[in-house]
This record gives structure tokens, C-alpha cells and sequence, in this order.
């Protein structure tokens, strides 16, 4: 009698104990951002708006860089989706030799370090121990600050946000594939209609809130991406970047501002998108097929037969050569590197400038190394043991409670949010300048990671 009164007892404390956790380990740092922007507002409008010296210039610089960091992400992100749902197509509904690692491929940025990925990227096409050299080249075969055409973006920026972004597009619409009964394509190639015709009428319409959930995912990462960013943006400047540098420069009330903005940016692309899929919106409003005149729908099937047949090349071969491009080269680059690099730089023939020498000898960057990867792999354990005992529970919440579709939606907010952005909030709230709770140093680190964990 008295355990089933303990385990009653437990059972009601479990949830408010729960839910209590995640407002203050969660939710608060997600939002505090917000907050401090309006309890400093005086220091805000006069370092952004009404500085003495230079007026709003500051304001200036910001919305430039917002209109900069849009145009790279929806850049990438279209680019994504031309290339990514095909490939998404052949993972999903083909069956190919080697098809486990293609899917490890483009998995493969999502767990190596972005700084690191953003090295080798910068390495493979801006120096000649990358494409450069393999061509003969004195040099690499862009520089940093080589644009795009048309969109007027630096080129290297641009593939390293592609390979970062790639997978979110990929993965979730392969998996949005996978769900869809393969039958009623069977019927439709039965009926005679082409590979492009079943899933402009098929796929397409049952694929559209995996491709949906997958664009809005790889546009805020593209939004908040920092550590490669840093590596590769040469004289450009992304929101993420501009708050890191403003924040090394304790102007905090600019870099809390640029925070608060891209929060709400982050809260305004989540909640519509949540609700807009989670309400069935997109299967109903795209049951059916738009009407279309009889002769351009006989002109758009002809095209679709054509191009299923001839246009092998740009469906199926271009979506491999760009996961080739944008990530295995990168990698192979810097991996070759280090072994040409090993013992002495390969063009001097100097000792000094080899790995041993840097790692051993009296540079010792051994040690830092050592001690970098031990509070890496601290952080982690530590981060993610405590993020699954607030999730273990907090997912039977969210199952069975009449508000977990609430909490499902929060729970993504903290995915989106650049991580300059979730860093800069979490140092405000526990550092000195909010409850003053914890300094900076490894626990600031790990409460960082519980949010995004």
C-alpha cells in the first residue's frame, strides 16, 4: 500500500518536475534573447539607432547583412531542392550497389564539426593543395571571394552552406518517400505515364510536407550555420558570423539585437510550419490535379516522356556529382594533407612546418589538442546524458497529454535557432549580465548544448 502511494506520488511529480526542467534548461535560454532586448532597450537604441558618433549606421550594417544571409539561404536551399529531391528519389525507391555508403555520404556533414568541413572546403578550392594543384594550377581555383553568377554570392560560402544544408532536403524527403505506398506508382507507370508524370501527380502532391519540413530545416541551418561560415566567408559577413564578432567586441546590445531578430525569425518560419502540416493542410489543398488546359497538359506530358528518357544525366548523375564535389573531395583533400604534410612541408622541405614537428615539438600543440578533444567529448556525454533524462520522460508528455503537440513544436525552435544566437542568449542568462549563476567556461558550454541536444 505504501509503495503504491510512493509510486502515485512519483508519478504526479514526474510531470511538473519535467516539465519545470525544460522551461529553465529549454525554453528559457530560447527566449531570453527576446527579453533582454527589452529590459536594455535604452543601451539597444543607442548603440543600433541613435549612436552619437554614427548614427544608425549600425541598423544599416544589420539589415544588410539579413538581406545577405536571406539571399545566400533561399540560394542554397533552391538549389537543395532542384538537385536534392531527385537523389532523394533514388535512395528512397532504388535498389544499387554502394547504396548504404551514398546514404553515409550525404549523412556526413551532419556529424563532422562545421569548422573543421569548412577548412577542408576552403583548402580544396582556394589553395593548390586542393583542385588547383591536382589541375596544375599555381594557385587554387577560386578565391575567397569569387562570386556566383547571378546571385552574386562568394562561391566557396555558397557549397560549404549546399553541403551543410544538402542532407536536411535529402533525408527527410527520402523518408517522406519511403512512407508512400510504392502501388499507386505502379498503377499510374501501368497506365502508360511516364516517370515525370507519376510524380508530378503522385509523389509530388504526397511528398510536399516532407519536401516543406525539409526546406524550412535547411534554411534556418543555412540561416544560423557559424563555424564553417567563419572559416570560409572572407570580407562577407552572415548574421550568425556579425553576432560572434560583436559579441568578441562586448557590444553586446548590437549582437543581442541581431540575436532577437534571427530568435523571432526562428519562432516565425517554425509555428505557421507546424501548424500549417500538422493540421493536414497539405495533403487536402493538393488532393487533385491543378486544372490545365487540355493542350498544354498533351505538351507537359510530352515534355515528361521526353525527359524522363533524355534526361538521365541531370535526374539521376548530377545529384551524385555534387555529393562528390561538395563533400567527398573536400574530406579526401584534407585527409591527403595531412599525410603530404606529415613530416615536413612538402614544398620548403622544413621540418618546422610538418604535423610532427607542430604536434611534438616545441609548438607542443599536442597537449592543446588533447585537452581540446577531452572537454569535446566531456561536453558531449555530459550534454546529451542529461538532454535524454529530460527527453525520456518529456516524450511520454508529449504522447499523452492534450498539450504535447505544444511542447513538439517548442522542442524545434532550439534546432532552428543559430547557435551564435543560443550561445549569446545562454551566457546572458547564467553569466554576469543576467542571474549571474555560472561563469563562462566548460558548464556555460554544456548548457549550450543541452538546448540544441
Amino acid at each position: 500500500m505504501a509503495r503504491s502511494r510512493m509510486n502515485n506520488l512519483l508519478s504526479k511529480l514526474i510531470v511538473p518536475c519535467t516539465l519545470m526542467i525544460f522551461v529553465i534548461l529549454v525554453l528559457l535560454p530560447s527566449l531570453y534573447l527576446i527579453s533582454y532586448v527589452f529590459l536594455r532597450w535604452d543601451e539597444v537604441w543607442y548603440e543600433v539607432f541613435a549612436n552619437p558618433i554614427i548614427g544608425d549606421e549600425k541598423w544599416r550594417q544589420i539589415i544588410g547583412i539579413l538581406l545577405f544571409s536571406f539571399k545566400l539561404s533561399l540560394s542554397a536551399v533552391a538549389f537543395d531542392l532542384i538537385f536534392g529531391i531527385p537523389l532523394a528519389y533514388i535512395l528512397a525507391r532504388k535498389k544499387f550497389p554502394g547504396k548504404g555508403l551514398l546514404e553515409d555520404l550525404v549523412t556526413l556533414p551532419l556529424v563532422i564539426p562545421t569548422s573543421g568541413f569548412g577548412f577542408a572546403t576552403l583548402i580544396t578550392w582556394t589553395t593548390t593543395a586542393g583542385i588547383g594543384g591536382l589541375l596544375g594550377l599555381s594557385s587554387g581555383i577560386v578565391s575567397l571571394n569569387t562570386p556566383v553568377p547571378i546571385i552574386n554570392v562568394p562561391f566557396v560560402l555558397f557549397i560549404v552552406h549546399v553541403a551543410l544544408t544538402f542532407p536536411y532536403v535529402v533525408r527527410t524527403v527520402e523518408t517522406k518517400i519511403e512512407s508512400i505506398d510504392i502501388t499507386y506508382e505502379i498503377a499510374s507507370r501501368t497506365l502508360g505515364a511516364s516517370s515525370l508524370s507519376t510524380f508530378r501527380n503522385i509523389l509530388l502532391p504526397l511528398s510536399l510536407p516532407g519536401i516543406f519540413s525539409g526546406a524550412v530545416l535547411a534554411f534556418a541551418r543555412s540561416l544560423g550555420e557559424t563555424g564553417a561560415t567563419m572559416i570560409v566567408s572572407g570580407v562577407s559577413t552572415t548574421a550568425s558570423v556579425a553576432i560572434v564578432r560583436w559579441a568578441s567586441e562586448f557590444k553586446l546590445p548590437t549582437a543581442a539585437f541581431m540575436g532577437g531578430l534571427l530568435v523571432l525569425i526562428a519562432w516565425v518560419i517554425i509555428l505557421p510550419v507546424e501548424a500549417f502540416i500538422g493540421r493536414g493542410r497539405i495533403r487536402r489543398r493538393t488532393r487533385g490535379t491543378p486544372f490545365i488546359p487540355a493542350n498544354l497538359m498533351r505538351k507537359l506530358i510530352e515534355f515528361e516522356r521526353f525527359a524522363s528518357r533524355r534526361l538521365f544525366f541531370i535526374k539521376d548523375i548530377i545529384p551524385l556529382i555534387i555529393v562528390v564535389v561538395a563533400i567527398v573531395i573536400p574530406i579526401a583533400v584534407v585527409l591527403s594533407s595531412v599525410i603530404i604534410y606529415w613530416s615536413a612541408d612538402p614544398y620548403t622541405g622544413r621540418i618546422e612546418g610538418g604535423i610532427l614537428y607542430q604536434l611534438f615539438g616545441p609548438p607542443n600543440y599536442f597537449n592543446s589538442l588533447i585537452r581540446a578533444t577531452l572537454t569535446s567529448i566531456i561536453v558531449a556525454f555530459i550534454s546529451t546524458y542529461i538532454a535524454m533524462c529530460i527527453s525520456i520522460p518529456l516524450s511520454f508528455i508529449i504522447e499523452r497529454r492534450w498539450y504535447g503537440r505544444i511542447l513538439r513544436t517548442t522542442l524545434k525552435v532550439p534546432m532552428i535557432i543559430p547557435s551564435s544566437s543560443l550561445g549569446l542568449s545562454v551566457m546572458l542568462l547564467w553569466g554576469p549580465s543576467g542571474l549571474n549563476l555560472i561563469s563562462s567556461g566548460i558548464w556555460m558550454i554544456i548548457l549550450t548544448h543541452i538546448v540544441f541536444s
